[in-house]
């Protein structure tokens, strides 16, 4: 846990993705959103799940992270997946 401080959202994103490699073991996370509810951050973060030879084949889990306002990762939740080369 992380001591009541403000933290700045570069901070609060860094949690974020650090944290969804550390549980998954997934690798090269993209913070792709982030917004705030009350004193919960959500934190969009999109991984590589399983790659592929060609780039454009790996598929991509699109995650929901939430981190409260003291740094504490709270939780996360694949929201979607998608191969690299599918438009969003």
């Amino acid at each position: 846990m992380h001591k009541e401080q403000k933290m700045e959202i570069k901070d609060i994103v860094e949690i974020a993705k650090t944290g969804l490699v550390q549980l998954t073991l997934f690798s090269s996370p993209s913070a792709i959103g982030i917004n705030k509810e009350a004193d919960i951050w959500h934190i969009t973060v999109e991984i590589t799940e399983k790659p592929s030879e060609a780039a454009n084949l790996d598929f991509l889990g699109i995650y929901d992270v939430r981190v409260d306002a003291s740094g504490n990762l709270l939780g996360y939740e694949r929201i979607r997946m998608r191969k690299r080369c599918e438009k969003e």
